[in-house]
């Protein structure tokens, strides 16, 4: 995954600000709480590691837990309400938020909005998406960059740059915070990495479209995917052209969302499948805290480390 420099990652956090962003610097006399929202759980998370410590940031997630997926969300009545309290909203972009434009238009009444993924590769960019609403979702970049972990530190490093400029006067805190955060980041990805050391090589079918960074930063090998709404059931003959397509990318490990239907999972084993449910972050809660993202991670590597154990004992 490319990089970019020290001086490419402050041009782009200058980008990602939209309105008026005058930094929000207020007389040290006077006492006040500033809310940052992240849009999803993934980004509350991130953004919560570049705020630690910071005691004037308040930092919270926008959108309830999700079995769906993330891209269909609209938002609600009082996610709106809840938009006008924030001061700045971290968000993904580049397809992640159905409620772009809404974010966009929200203008000098609303909060500042940082794209926390622009001008970072993605999975796909190279592919244009098709303009067919079946084929939108799983077509062209692939927005769930929060799943690797290199795509985490990028979205802690320009989350955390944007914040700078918001907010000049925590700029040695939030630096710190984000030098910190990217350590424990690359910590964690060595981790999983070894834990599931024996899976690297290993072929893999994919049922959700996050899980594409979790297999690349294990090292596994992406024999297919089969592409399907997130938490949603086969319905009539899609499970038999499901279990078609399967047969045809020659894998014995399918890798789906964890709230994955049992039906679904069901059907998958009694065909033969080693089935291993993954943790997309989209579950996860507030009150987790930014530590969610590491216990959740840490697991995911090491249901794929079971997922493969299992089909070497089986062979």
């Amino acid at each position: 995954m490319r990089r970019l420099g020290p001086m490419m990652l402050m041009l782009a956090a200058l980008a990602l600000c939209l309105g008026a962003c005058a930094p929000l610097v207020e007389n040290a006399q006077t006492e006040r709480t500033w809310q940052v929202y992240g849009t999803f759980y993934p980004l509350y998370a991130i953004a919560a590691l570049a705020t630690q410590g910071v005691d004037a940031l308040e930092t919270h997630c926008l959108v309830q837990p999700q079995d769906g997926c993330l891209r269909d969300y609209a938002l609600s009545e009082w996610d709106l309400y809840t938009l006008l309290q924030a001061d700045v909203v971290v968000s993904g972009g580049r397809g992640l938020e159905s409620f772009e434009s809404t974010l966009q238009s929200l203008g000098d009444a609303g909060p500042v909005v940082v794209f926390a993924s622009y001008n970072c590769e993605l999975y796909n960019q190279e592919e244009d998406a098709v303009d067919d609403e079946e084929a939108s979702h799983w077509t062209g970049a692939n927005p769930h960059l929060y799943m690797s972990i290199d795509g985490a530190k990028y979205i802690l490093e320009s989350t955390a740059l944007a914040l700078m400029e918001v907010w000049p006067q925590y700029a040695q805190q939030l630096s710190a915070n984000a030098e910190t955060g990217a350590a424990r980041l690359d910590a964690l990805g060595a981790e999983m990495r070894a834990i599931a050391a024996d899976a690297a090589g290993k072929r893999v079918v994919l049922m959700h479209e996050a899980l594409v960074y979790l297999a690349q930063d294990l090292g596994l090998e992406i024999a297919g995917r089969y592409d399907r709404e997130g938490g949603q059931e086969l319905y009539e003959n899609e499970a038999e052209i499901c279990l078609a397509q399967l047969a045809e990318m020659d894998a014995r490990i399918v890798l789906v969302e964890k709230q994955a239907p049992a039906s679904l999972v069901n059907t998958l084993e009694e065909a033969g499948y080693i089935v291993a449910r993954i943790d997309v972050l989209s579950t996860l809660r507030e009150d987790q805290g930014a530590e969610g993202y590491f216990t959740a991670q840490m697991e995911n590597a090491r249901t794929v480390a079971r997922a493969c154990a299992q089909m070497e004992e089986a062979n």
